[in-house]
């Protein structure tokens, strides 16, 4: 079983590439094979159907690529204003063309997030679920969000509270247990 991850976020030192990499180590820990991809250093340009379709760029072709040869994707995001962050949306419009050509269709997404407020990413992951189903993909039941973020970290980038730990792994063996059901 081959997943690909990576974080929709690109700022530095990002708790959800922080909790990308907790992730990557339980899928990894589960028998997993991930693919982790680096979003922020593919520095990925705005789509524009007039030159991104003749000219596309590399790093898009290459997580094309990437995408299919993985049962499914697992996706790290932030909230941005009650929704996922523009870059992200891009990338996924970006990789999903031509329609014909789309890497997504029968992939499975887990999908979780940090922030620093309180409302863990929620409304996020619902329009990240929105955007995933249009482009052919099943989401596994619920995500993981993580509130209040910069207090959740200790300085070795793992969860301090043991119920976020206990509940990061329920959702990782939602996951794995959905990937196995998968041709």
């Amino acid at each position: 079983m081959k997943v690909l991850a990576f974080s929709g976020s690109l700022r530095t030192g990002s708790w959800n590439t922080k909790l990308l990499a907790l992730a990557v180590d339980g899928l990894r820990a589960r028998g997993v094979t991930v693919d982790v991809w680096d979003f922020r250093a593919a520095n990925v340009p705005v789509y524009d159907p007039d030159t991104s379709d003749a000219h596309p760029w590399p790093a898009v072709l290459d997580v094309k690529e990437r995408i299919r040869a993985a049962k499914g994707l697992v996706i790290v995001s932030p909230e941005y204003n009650y929704s996922i962050p523009g870059a992200l949306k891009n990338l996924l419009d970006y990789v999903s063309r031509p329609p014909k050509d789309s890497p997504f269709r029968g992939k499975l997404a887990g999908q979780l997030g940090a922030t620093s407020g309180p409302g863990g990413t929620l409304q996020g992951q619902v329009m990240l679920r929105h955007v995933l189903s249009g482009l052919g993909m099943t989401s596994v039941a619920g995500a993981f969000t993580l509130s209040r973020a910069a207090e959740a970290f200790d300085e070795a980038g793992q969860l301090k509270d043991a119920a976020q730990r206990a509940s990061l792994d329920g959702f990782l063996d939602r996951y794995v247990a959905e990937l196995k059901l998968r041709p």
